[in-house]
């Protein structure tokens, strides 16, 4: 009679795993070593297979409430960042919460709440006016930065004389240059982003 085990690799079932991390219970095994039978580490300890269910991560959640967790095991047992909602890490707001959740900052008692004043320059950058003056500077350069002579790609519409000094220009055709994002930052970079002047412009494009 052949005693021997059958050569080659095979399958290992998950009663098989079971059976062999009931038998090692109390050894110390390196980690490599319980990887390869599919024990996956919770916390400081190893469970064998697969991680918990939803619902058992809910549990887990509420009966963990006001302890302090690393944010990896956080993470792991299905908490969020903040630890307020269980069950929400990684999972996003429908359309319609979201909509929800905007109406309610607009709204006098939501603590985020700022009187409803919206700045002005913000207003302004977005407005349609605002829109078609960035496009007639894009299409008046022909979508080439001034800087480098790349075509196409992110670009900025960069008023030669400031927005907030000379509102009368701010929609002035001739006073928009088209520059390549990589451009745009080394401009605001090297010269800041308050009171920008043509002697800048011109240095830099220089």
């Amino acid at each position: 009679m052949n005693n021997k085990m059958p050569s080659g690799l095979y399958k290992k079932t998950e009663k098989h795993k079971r059976n062999i991390s009931i038998a090692l219970t109390g050894r110390k095994l390196s980690n490599i070593h319980r990887k390869r039978m599919g024990q996956t580490k919770i916390g400081n300890k190893y469970m064998l297979g697969k991680h918990h269910s939803e619902k058992t991560k809910r549990k887990l959640s509420t009966a963990h409430k006001g302890k302090k967790f690393s944010i990896e095991h956080r993470k792991k047992i299905g908490i969020s960042q903040k630890g307020r909602t269980p069950g929400m890490l990684g999972k996003k707001h429908s359309t319609e919460t979201r909509k929800k959740m905007s109406n309610a900052r607009k709204n006098e008692k939501h603590p985020n709440w700022k009187g409803g004043i919206t700045p002005e320059n913000q207003k302004i950058r977005h407005s349609i006016e605002y829109e078609l003056w960035r496009n007639s500077v894009f299409a008046h350069d022909g979508y080439t930065c001034q800087k480098y002579g790349t075509k196409g790609g992110k670009l900025h519409a960069h008023h030669i004389q400031n927005f907030a000094e000379f509102p009368e220009l701010r929609f002035a055709i001739d006073n928009g240059v088209t520059l390549s994002d990589k451009a745009h930052k080394e401009f605001h970079k090297k010269y800041g982003k308050k009171n920008n002047t043509r002697e800048q412009l011109e240095e830099f494009l220089n």
